[in-house]
């Protein structure tokens, strides 16, 4: 079972899209994929069930309450399930932050569950305890970010979470790499830029660019495949899927 937690502390860099039609890319593969949305505001729970009126989420996970098991809800298709989050779950931060078991609840669930291929985690746009739990029961960190200075600006806060999750607790714990979304190619910035992302992490060969299809995608909900299957930015997450898998080969 091969876990990604999608990782970024600055909202809008694209981590729900990209957990989103990464999980559901890796579930038309036949892969049992199990998507966690570890982030309050439930955008990725949002697409496949009603965050208000879901029995059980994460938050009764953090509270004790109930097993990763009794969460876990099928998703999509046969191969696809989600472990749903509520707005309940931020109420769980200042509760699970004072715990010496905090960091390890999300990691300790996960060893009861084996009959995925997958674990794609969607974290919060921060360094709380929720994206601590996501890193430290993670193989691997991947990186949705803007070719922009102000998505560079938390590259480092970003790192040395990582660097210190990995030295102290998860020893495991690697950086995939870091996608480049919403790409506006031929201007400067993004030219100026992403030669200076390649001293911080690898870079996907394949990049999501700007449009629409994306922002359609989340409003039908349903992938950007099932969506719009000959959009580019459709064709842009298929490349990136497969590239992914042939990483992971290595």
């Amino acid at each position: 079972m091969i876990t990604i937690a999608v990782a970024n502390q600055k909202g809008g860099e694209g981590k729900t899209t990209t957990s989103l039609n990464l999980a559901m890319g890796l579930a038309r593969r036949n892969l049992k994929t199990l998507l966690i949305d570890m982030d309050p505001q439930a955008n990725s729970t949002g697409i496949f069930l009603n965050p208000e009126t879901v029995e059980k989420d994460l938050a009764h996970l953090f509270q004790n309450s109930a097993n990763l098991k009794e969460i876990i809800t099928p998703a999509y298709n046969e191969h696809l399930w989600v472990a749903p989050s509520s707005m309940r779950l931020a109420e769980m931060e200042t509760v699970s932050v004072n715990s010496v078991e905090a960091p390890y609840i999300l990691r300790d669930s996960l060893s009861t569950i084996k009959e995925f291929d997958f674990v794609i985690i969607d974290c919060p746009p921060s360094l709380s305890i929720f994206t601590v739990n996501s890193l430290v029961a993670a193989n691997y960190v991947l990186i949705p970010l803007q070719a922009e200075k102000f998505s560079m600006d938390g590259i480092m806060g970003l790192q040395q979470t990582i660097s210190s999750i990995k030295k102290r607790i998860n020893p495991d714990l690697e950086i995939l790499g870091a996608l480049i979304t919403q790409l506006k190619p031929q201007t400067l910035l993004t030219k100026t830029i992403l030669p200076v992302l390649t001293k911080y992490f690898r870079i996907f060969d394949h990049t999501i660019s700007d449009g629409v299809a994306i922002g359609e995608s989340h409003l039908a909900k349903k992938s950007v495949f099932d969506y719009n299957k000959t959009s580019r930015q459709s064709q842009e997450y298929e490349g990136f899927i497969e590239e992914v898998l042939n990483e992971l080969k290595k």
